[in-house]
């Protein structure tokens, strides 16, 4: 296997993140799209991994968030139960009716279903309206990521905001 990622926009570019966490995303996102053909609703992959298929220079992809619907969500728990791990903390911007963190894979893979963020005091559900085809799997929009990313409000989630708009 080689450091590099195929994406529609070609390969990765020279220097964009360390060469450790490339090969291993490739990995877990073959895992991702062989448990794809069981899903029946649309899912995503967001945050950082999502920016760096999307040709983002992103320093460090350390998981892989899997946006599903509730039902794939319950579902991906009964299947990866033997896998699962127990869930974070709760967070008071950040909540989903289902959350689990599976490490059968090279990088962990962070599924949730039902997903929220507290923005101006109220929940909201977030459910991307757009889904590009990256390889095997599926992210929002780089418009769509940026938004995202910028509702989210954290450090980390605005420089993966900036390097997503360079690409723009």
């Amino acid at each position: 296997m080689t450091d590099d990622i195929l994406t529609p926009q070609g390969r990765f570019k020279a220097g964009a993140g360390a060469a450790r966490w490339r090969p291993r995303l490739a990995a877990t996102l073959e895992i991702i799209a062989a448990e794809a053909t069981r899903l029946t609703d649309e899912w995503w992959i967001i945050g950082s991994a999502a920016a760096a298929l999307s040709g983002a220079e992103i320093a460090d992809v350390r998981d892989v968030d899997l946006l599903l619907g509730e039902g794939d969500a319950r579902a991906l728990l009964e299947r990866w139960a033997s896998v699962r791990n127990v869930p974070t903390d709760p967070d008071q911007k950040f909540r989903s009716a289902i959350f689990a963190r599976f490490e059968h894979g090279p990088l962990p893979i962070e599924a949730f279903g039902g997903f929220e963020m507290k923005i101006r005091s109220r929940w909201r559900n977030v459910t991307p309206l757009t889904r590009v085809r990256r390889g095997a799997v599926f992210t929002p929009s780089v418009a769509e990521q940026i938004a995202i990313l910028e509702a989210m409000d954290r450090d980390k989630d605005r420089l993966r905001a900036a390097a997503l708009r360079a690409q723009l």
